[in-house]
């Protein structure tokens, strides 16, 4: 393997016959698309306001659903600025995911800023991108466990973690945000046996492998909900340097 995107790399990826010309394919954009947009909430009391944390314009919808930056799907239709329904959009191919393999273990690498699902037989059957802490004194390490798996969370934002946004809009108390693919933890939430510590989804997922987070390892959405049907109560994990 070169590492570099020569045929054979792409027929290894995607399949004999494959090229970089055939990962484009056309997406007609639906009522139901544009429905799943919604106003942006601004503060932490108008999100706890809001009916659920959906999308926030069409191209973090279409960013989600294949797989790619908004400039990037932007780039590839000039001239849709604010496509409606039925508009014919170019958008990246993206395949099925064969069908999920549990995870025997999941490895998080912090220099790598990756997670790693492995079989029993210790064969890598996914590989994941991952944001880790900001703060290296909140990157936990050692032997881990899953302690559960919530699809679709809501999200409790606690003051404390959050002193000044509290203070300039006057929040004493806990509030609960509603679940949504713009929820803080996006659309799933696996609790590692490390109290307040998870592996989650995000709102953000152009940010994801960057130092940001606040302790927890941090996937795009489609990629939380891949590891999520991969691993069960107990599943070990194994955080590595």
């Amino acid at each position: 393997m070169t590492g570099l995107p020569d045929a054979a790399t792409w027929a290894a990826l995607q399949g004999e016959g494959a090229s970089p010309s055939s990962t484009l394919t056309t997406y007609t954009l639906t009522r139901e698309d544009l429905a799943a947009v919604v106003p942006v909430p601004h503060g932490w009391k108008e999100k706890a306001a809001a009916a659920s944390m959906g999308y926030t314009s069409i191209w973090e919808l279409l960013g989600e659903r294949f797989h790619a930056k908004r400039a990037f799907l932007m780039s590839l239709n000039p001239g849709q600025s604010a496509p409606e329904t039925d508009a014919v959009l170019r958008v990246p191919a993206v395949r099925p995911l064969a069908p999920a393999v549990a995870a025997a273990q999941v490895r998080i690498r912090l220099e790598e800023r990756s997670i790693d699902a492995l079989d029993a037989a210790g064969k890598i059957v996914a590989h994941f991108p991952c944001s880790i802490a900001k703060d290296k004194e909140k990157r936990p390490s050692g032997a881990l466990a899953v302690k559960l798996v919530v699809l679709h969370p809501n999200y409790t934002f606690d003051p404390k973690l959050f002193p000044e946004a509290a203070q300039a809009e006057g929040i004493a108390g806990r509030l609960i945000i509603p679940p949504g693919p713009r929820n803080p933890v996006g659309t799933v939430w696996i609790g590692l046996s490390l109290p307040s510590y998870g592996i989650h989804g995000t709102p953000e997922p152009e940010n994801v492998s960057r130092t940001q987070s606040h302790g927890c390892f941090r996937l795009a959405n489609w990629n939380a909900e891949s590891l999520a049907k991969m691993v069960r109560v107990g599943t070990p994990i194994d955080v590595e340097p």
